[in-house]
Parts: C-alpha cells; sequence; structure tokens
C-alpha cells in the first residue's frame, strides 16, 4: 500500500476515535475512557487545567506500542508523527492548517519524511487544497535538496533535478497532460536558462 494512504488511514482512524474520546472526555470529568474506545490502542492526552483533549497515541499494528501521535487541539488535528519503520524513530510528520473550516475534512499542508529513516527530514511534500503540488527532496543524503517536482491538479508536470551538485536544477523533465514524458532540459552551466535535449 502507498505510504501516504496508509498513514492517512491511520489518520482516519485515529480522528474517528478522537471523537469518541472527546465525548467521553467531556461526560467523565476527563477520566481516561475504558479500553473498548479503541481495544486499547488509543490512548489520550488531556490539558489538565481545561479538560481539552491534546494528544491522541496510537498502535497502528496492534504489536503493544505507539507508533503514531496525533496532537489535537480538542477534536481538531494540528500535527502527526509516525514511525513508519517500528525502529522507535519519527520517520513521518504532517502538519495540519490552523484555519481549517469546522466540520471540514482535514487535509495536510505539508507532509516531512525521513525517507533514510535516520531522523533527519529528506522530503517535503507541500499541499494545496489536499491535492499535492510540490515536492522538495535531497536523494542523496548530504543535506541539500537536489530533487523538485511540480503537480498541476495532483499531476507530475516537472521534475527537477540538480545532477552536479550545485544546489540548483540542471536539468528538468517536462510532463504532458496524459502523464507522458514530453521534453528533457538541460542547463549545464546553472544559468537558469534550459535548452530542450529531447
Amino acid at each position: 500500500m502507498n505510504p501516504q494512504i496508509y498513514l492517512f488511514s491511520k489518520l482516519t482512524r485515529i480522528v474517528a476515535t478522537a471523537g469518541l474520546v472527546v465525548a467521553t472526555s467531556a461526560g467523565t470529568g476527563c477520566e481516561r475512557p475504558s479500553s473498548a474506545a479503541g481495544q486499547g490502542r488509543v490512548e489520550p492526552s488531556y490539558d489538565q487545567s481545561t479538560g481539552k483533549l491534546t494528544r491522541l497515541a496510537y498502535d497502528a499494528n496492534n504489536d503493544g506500542k505507539h507508533d503514531t501521535w496525533a496532537f489535537m487541539d480538542g477534536a481538531k488535528l494540528t500535527r502527526l508523527e509516525a514511525d513508519e519503520n517500528q525502529d522507535g524513530r519519527i520517520d513521518r510528520w504532517e502538519f495540519y492548517p490552523d484555519n481549517a473550516t469546522k466540520g471540514a475534512k482535514q487535509t495536510p499542508e505539508r507532509i516531512e519524511r525521513s525517507t533514510r529513516f535516520d531522523g533527519q527530514v529528506s522530503r517535503r511534500e507541500f499541499f494545496e487544497n489536499g491535492v499535492m503540488a510540490r515536492v522538495e527532496e535531497d536523494t542523496d543524503g548530504n543535506g541539500t535538496i537536489d530533487k523538485w517536482e511540480t503537480y498541476s491538479g495532483g499531476a507530475l508536470v516537472v521534475l527537477a533535478l540538480d545532477t552536479q551538485g550545485h544546489g540548483k536544477p540542471d536539468r528538468r523533465l517536462v510532463y504532458n497532460a496524459e502523464g507522458g514524458l514530453e521534453k528533457i532540459e538541460s542547463d549545464p552551466s546553472g544559468s537558469g536558462h534550459f535548452e530542450v535535449v529531447k
């Protein structure tokens, strides 16, 4: 399964449980709900002074260890962190906008990933209205972005690469509306002027 879809699936289960947790909290004076709220897989945390839900820890694979954490402002999701490979280290961070419309489905505005599972962010995905708009990635682990993806309507339109280590693109692959490769462009001098090579 696509890792992004997998995490969104986990997120959906967490937030769905949040509704039950919030209701339980309000009805019992902030007591921890019974394990029936998620068969022991979800552990809520509350603000001691207000009783507002602040975090949900979730055991996605049911191995007895939390691997996904949803940071909440009551029933509103603000951030999500996940340990996707179960090594005890966070390797995915999702950030949600503050101005989400009440009752609307929440979608991330940015996802950061540690693609080498070393705890360091190497890929950033940016979304507009829940649709991927662009991606920046450090593919060789040297701390510098060397791959840029641009999307239109969720479809990849330009893939730009830094093949010479100058910190800016020197090669671009441009795709047509059907997703086929339309042309390859090159800028070996790094001047910003690309010429078609194919």
